[in-house]
Parts: C-alpha cells; sequence; structure tokens
C-alpha cells in the first residue's frame, strides 16, 4: 500500500498598533483637519543612449553604496508559445538561468556567484522577457560577462529541462489546491478565454511536448537585442559603463524580424453565472466583473480614484459597507484593472460564508450600480485623493524599484514620467469625473459571475441570478489506449477474476467480509532517505476506510466515508484535498476484496500473457467508471501478483506499481503480507503487515472525527 501525507499550515500575523494623543487639550473631528501640499518628490532621472543593434540603455549612478544592478527587458513571451506547447516561454526562462551557458554549467554559475554574494536571474513571462544582475562593484566585469553569455548563449542540457518539467508539472497537480487560486484562474478564463494567452493554462501534456529544440528555437527567436532595454544603476561612472554595454552587447546582432505583434482581446459584454463546485469548502469566492483596460486610457486618474472609493482599501465602500455594516465578507476588493499592452480586468471579489452567497452577490452588483448613478461624496473623493497621495512618496523610497518602473514604461513606450503625470491629472479629478467614467466603463446589467463553492449550502441557488454553467477542474491527465475489449477477451477475463476469487478463498467467503483491521509497518523511500512509521488501516466493506499514519510530524488520519474525505492531525480535522481523495478511493477500489464483491459491477478484459515481478502472469484491465488498473494474475495460482496504474503525484501524473508478496490465510481469505510499491520503475515504498483481524469489532466513530 502506499500513503502519502499531506499536511497543510498556515501562519497569519495581524498587529494594530494605535497611539494615544494625550487628553491635555482638545481635538478636532478627522473631517475638519486639513493637510498642506505635499512636496514634491527628487525623482532621479537616467541618463539614456541607444547602441548600433537598437539596445536602449538607461544608465542611472548612485555613489551611496558600492554596488551595481542591472535588468533588461526584451520582447519574449508565452504570448507567443504553441497553444499545445503551453509552458515553453516560462522554461525556456527558467533553463535560461539553470542551464548556464555554452562555456560554464549552471550548476558552476552558482558556486562562482556565491563565492562573490553576486546573482544574475532570467524570466520569461506573458509579454516580455528579462534578465537581472546584481554584485558588487569590485566584481561587475566577471558577473557582466555570465550575465552576457547566459543570455545570449544558453546551453539548454537536458537534465535542466527535466528538472523544469518536473517542477512545473508538480504546480500543475497542485493548482487545485487553493480555493483563491481556483477563483483567480477560472475567473481570468472567462473574462479572456481559455485559449487566450492571457489566461491560458499549463497541461501535464502541453509540459510533455516540449522539447529542447523548442527551447533552443524559441530563444533564437525571441530572445534578441530589438525592441530590448537595458537599464543599470549603482556605483559607476556613467561614461564607462557606457563602453563596457557597448563591447558587451553591440556585437549581438538584431533578428532582422519585426516585433511580434500583441494579441488582442475579442470580448464581448454578457451575462453569465458560474459555479467551480467544491462540496469541501464551508465558504465560497466570488468574482464579479467584465473587461478592462489600458493604461494609456487618458481617464485613468478618474478611474483611479473611482477604484480607490470603491474597492481600494479600509475606506473604500465595498470594505466599510459589505465587511464592516453587513458583515458579509471575509476579505473583500474590487477594482478597474489596467494593463500596459492589453486590457485589464474589472473584477470585485469577496470571500463569505456560503449560507450568504447569493446575498453577497447582490450587494456587490448594487454597489457597483451606485458607482455608475450616484455622484460620489466630497469627502470621499478626498480621502481617496489624499490616500493615493501619501502613498505615492512611497513610490520612490527604493532606486531598485524606480528604475524598474522607468525600465517598463520605456519597454512598452510610455513616457518616463508617466507616474507624475498621472499624478497630476489626479490632482484635478473632480466627482463629476468619477462618475462620468464609472457611467462609460462598468457595466453592472452585463457582467460575468463567478462563484467557488458548495451549492449546496448557498442561501439560494445561483440560478435566481441566471441559467448556470458549472466549471470542471478536473486536471487533464493522458488517456490509456487500450485495445478494443471483444467478447472473448471479456469473457476469459471473467473466468480468471472466478479462479482469482477460489484462490484468495472462494467469493462466499470474500463477499461475507464486513471489516479489516490492520497493524502495519510502512517504509517510504525519499530523496532524503528511507522515512519508517507505523500505521493502522480499518475498512468497513463496502466504502469507508481510515489510514492513521504515524509520522514525524505527528498522527494524521485519512478518513473516507462514501464521497466524503477527511485529513485530520495536530492542525485539526479538514475536507481532504481533492487529489488526496481521488488516491484514497483509488486505493480502495483496487482492493481485492472490493473486486470480488463488484465482479458483477466492474468492467475487465484480458490483455494476454506477461512477465510480472519475475513471474509468469495473466494481464487484465479492471475498469468502472473513471477508475481503472492493470491486474496481474499468476498463471498458475492464480492469485494476484500486482497491480499497475496511473496515478496524480507530488510531481504530477505518474506511473505506480504494487507487488504482493508473502500470501497467509487469515479467516479463511488468502492476504499478501507485504507490498511493495515503484514509481516510474523505482522503489518507493515497502509496507508489512503486523498485525491483521477479520470482522473484528471496529468503532464507528473514527470514520466520524
Amino acid at each position: 500500500m502506499n500513503y502519502r501525507s499531506f499536511i497543510i499550515t498556515a501562519t497569519l500575523a495581524l498587529a494594530v498598533l494605535f497611539c494615544l494623543a494625550g487628553d491635555s487639550f482638545s481635538q478636532k473631528h478627522y473631517k475638519e483637519l486639513t493637510y498642506g501640499k505635499l512636496s514634491e518628490v527628487n525623482i532621479p532621472q537616467p541618463k539614456e543612449a541607444t547602441l548600433k543593434n537598437g539596445i536602449r540603455v538607461l544608465l542611472l549612478e548612485d555613489h551611496e553604496l558600492p554596488f551595481i544592478k542591472m535588468r533588461c527587458v526584451f520582447t519574449a513571451g508565452s504570448a507567443w508559445e504553441a497553444p499545445e506547447k503551453t509552458g515553453l516561454a516560462d522554461i525556456c526562462g527558467i533553463v535560461m538561468r539553470t542551464g548556464g551557458s555554452q562555456t560554464m554549467p549552471g550548476d558552476q554559475i552558482d558556486e562562482e556567484l556565491e563565492k562573490i554574494a553576486a546573482g544574475v536571474e532570467t524570466y520569461i513571462g506573458v509579454l516580455e522577457g528579462g534578465a537581472s544582475l546584481s554584485t558588487l562593484k569590485e566584481h561587475f566585469d566577471k558577473v557582466l560577462a555570465i550575465y552576457a553569455d547566459v543570455l545570449m548563449h544558453p546551453a539548454f542540457p537536458p537534465e535542466k529541462i527535466d528538472l523544469a518539467k518536473i517542477e512545473m508539472k508538480s504546480a500543475i497537480s497542485r493548482r487545485n489546491d487553493f480555493v483563491s487560486s481556483i477563483a483567480a484562474r477560472e475567473f481570468a478564463q472567462i473574462i479572456y478565454g481559455e485559449e487566450s494567452p492571457y489566461a491560458r493554462a499549463v497541461e501535464y501534456a502541453t509540459v510533455d511536448a516540449i522539447s529542447r529544440d523548442d527551447l533552443l528555437a524559441f530563444h533564437k527567436r525571441y530572445v534578441r537585442p530589438d525592441g530590448m532595454v537595458l537599464a543599470v544603476w549603482g556605483d559607476f561612472k556613467g561614461s564607462d559603463m557606457l563602453k563596457k554595454i557597448r563591447k558587451t552587447f553591440e556585437s549581438w546582432e538584431k533578428s532582422g524580424d519585426h516585433r511580434p505583434e500583441i494579441p488582442g482581446v475579442d470580448y464581448t459584454y454578457q451575462n453569465t453565472v458560474n459555479l467551480v463546485k467544491k462540496t469541501d469548502v464551508t465558504q465560497s469566492n466570488i468574482y464579479l466583473g467584465h473587461i478592462g483596460g489600458k493604461k494609456d486610457n487618458p481617464d485613468l486618474p478618474a478611474l483611479t480614484m473611482m477604484n480607490e472609493i470603491l474597492g481600494g482599501g479600509v475606506n473604500s465602500r465595498l470594505f466599510n459597507r459589505l465587511r464592516a455594516t453587513e458583515g458579509l465578507a471575509y476579505h473583500v476588493e474590487g477594482y478597474y484593472g489596467t494593463n500596459y499592452a492589453f486590457p485589464g480586468k474589472f473584477q470585485m471579489m469577496l470571500e463569505t460564508q456560503s449560507g450568504r452567497t447569493v446575498e453577497a452577490i447582490r450587494s456587490m452588483l448594487r454597489e457597483m450600480k451606485l458607482m455608475t448613478t450616484e455622484p460620489v461624496s466630497e469627502d470621499e473623493l478626498r480621502s481617496a485623493r489624499e490616500s493615493w497621495l501619501n502613498s505615492y512618496v512611497f513610490d520612490f523610497d527604493d532606486k531598485d524599484e524606480v528604475i524598474s518602473r522607468l525600465l517598463t514604461y520605456s519597454f512598452y513606450g510610455y513616457p518616463l514620467d508617466f507616474l507624475q503625470a498621472t499624478r497630476r491629472q489626479l490632482e484635478k479629478v473632480t466627482r463629476e469625473d468619477i462618475l462620468r467614467v464609472a457611467e462609460q466603463y462598468l457595466h453592472p446589467d452585463r457582467v460575468q459571475i463567478l462563484v467557488v463553492g458548495n451549492p449546496a449550502d448557498f442561501d439560494e441557488p445561483l440560478s435566481v441570478l441566471g441559467e448556470v454553467n458549472e466549471i470542471d477542474i478536473t486536471i487533464p491527465t493522458a488517456k490509456e489506449e487500450v485495445p478494443v475489449a471483444t467478447a472473448e477477451s471479456i469473457g476469459r477475463a471473467r473466468a480468471l477474476l472466478d479462479k482469482m476469487a477460489a484462490s484468495l478463498g472462494g467469493a462466499e467467503r470474500i463477499t461475507a467480509v464486513k471489516s479489516l483491521t490492520a497493524a502495519l509497518k510502512l517504509v517510504q523511500i525519499t530523496p532524503m532517505g528511507e522515512m519508517a512509521m507505523d500505521a493502522r488501516q480499518i475498512v468497513v466493506y463496502p466504502d469507508k476506510s481510515c489510514s492513521i499514519l504515524k509520522t514525524p510530524m505527528g498522527e494524521v488520519k485519512l478518513i473516507l466515508t462514501g464521497e466524503s474525505g477527511k485529513m485530520v492531525s495536530a492542525q485539526g480535522s479538514m475536507p481532504a484535498p481533492e487529489p488526496l481523495k481521488k488516491n484514497m478511493k483509488e486505493n480502495l477500489f483496487r482492493d481485492p476484496v472490493i473486486l470480488v464483491r463488484n465482479l458483477n459491477e466492474i468492467e475487465a478484459q484480458l490483455l494476454g500473457e506477461t512477465i510480472f515481478a519475475e513471474k509468469e502472469a495473466f494481464e487484465l484491465i479492471v475498469s468502472k467508471g473513471e477508475l481503472s488498473y492493470h491486474l496481474f494474475l499468476d498463471k498458475t495460482t492464480h492469485l494476484p501478483l500486482g497491480v499497475t496504474y496511473t496515478t496524480i503525484g507530488q510531481q504530477g501524473p505518474t506511473e505506480a506499481e504494487e507487488r504482493y508478496e508473502d500470501y497467509r490465510n487469515v479467516a479463511g481469505m488468502m492476504m499478501p503480507f507485504k507490498t511493495i510499491g515503484f514509481d516510474k520503475g523505482q522503489k518507493a515504498s515497502e509496507s508489512t503487515i503486523v498485525e491483521v483481524k477479520i470482522d473484528d469489532t471496529v468503532d464507528m466513530s473514527v470514520f466520524e472525527e
């Protein structure tokens, strides 16, 4: 048997400090307070230059500390990868660095940089890629050489590609673990479309389709000086630094291709109601909205003030009305989202208890509509403007942040003083401006609604808001291709299963079994070595199981009752995450007792004869609905030798194998006392029965914790 522990811990830290003013003098009401005009922020201005190959360079001297930092941005991203190879750009950005260059492996680069406390990193996102450098001034020349080599001549070694794929598959396997992540992902797909490069999901199949040749071709085409912007800031002399940059990068030839066209967004305003059904949660995550806009919109200042008033913080309408007054929300916010090169999303987000889901949606719609029909108050505008302006200064308190923002502005074709210009315009925004943009850009009568939660606990059916589209978030896995079953293969499989039942003790004896309890010794093989633990297994047929694991982190109980799964640990009881619950159901389905009990309900066909665990065996496929596995029967005794199946591990889909050994007679039934598990051909676990009882008295409360 295979056992996997899932410990989910969360930390929560909230600290609120209030300073009490002395009572020796009278105080004005906060609404009577006045504030002087904010001082102008002294914003450093970089020097600019352009290399022969088109790279635009920004230089900002800062002699306060002996550090130098560099960052470039280039036109490369997942927007231009083939849909069937989704994940290509991300892997390219990762392995450019981890794989090293053609002259220095990535591991050696790690060692060299660690010696001098320097860093070089690369990434590729949706519309841009980049590389960064940080080092002490004295090591700059050495680090610059590594930086340029990684950027222009990456090696893409197969082992680092495989490692990046494993990490990406691991992320896929966990993507449904957190409700908030599900809600954000699925709402983006509702707005942009699931095939849009701005919302497309990476899948196991798309990761498997990516080859080293794909990475080389993607890098050659997109990681080029065309349209690149490079910024360097720190302790240097500008003229000297520019010479080094010219010497390092000017020989890098342009591709000659035009910069790729940024994919557009085809959006139709409409009403939709969407549900992701999660029966293991007690609260709903709600998203509501439609398409947003771009930052180059002249109305951005007014939209910014609208955002502050609607959902920008503790003084916003959503916070004060939906959370503080109505008590609807654990978390609530809303804003008209804008991006540099493609439209953002207008979205209102709220987390509430399941029993107030529809009530919360109606309140969200009410606040959205009010923004479009009634002017905001002078107090709201004053507070919103002061909040934004008072936080404005912190946009310039860190030179890294300043230069990164300037780099982004330059790359996307925005003026370098874009933020300052926005501030000047924002100070002129009126109540009438806010009402005008709300009327123009918000469409409360044409919104798309998404709820992630348990509809059985909602206060009203979602259908009262419109026709409900239920979204399936099952992570796709490759379907096994098996021969078409014939009457002969089905008949021979049925005969072999009857012989298996007889060898196990007879169908009558097995179907009479009501429960099984066993004490086990488990050994899990991990990259850090073997981990031994004691365990108890309690099965009450046909659909209840409880595994009690004595792990180094404490006792963990995995409980399955029909379609319901729970995990109980020192952190408390919680619904079992879907991947864990699925594994628990699959484990029970593969139990030989279950197989014999369900002979009339399962489908089986004989694939042929083979060698399994160095023994001659018959190979069958056993299935029921979406559950299936390969069963291997000893050709002589007809006892089960083991099973193979595809399951989802911590690193994505994996081919698992279990071998059954040391059969003994227990109360008239043959049982294997040892099970050895393999993962992709490598030994992964071993379980040994220490004691087993059939139809012993079971305390049923163990399934109710």
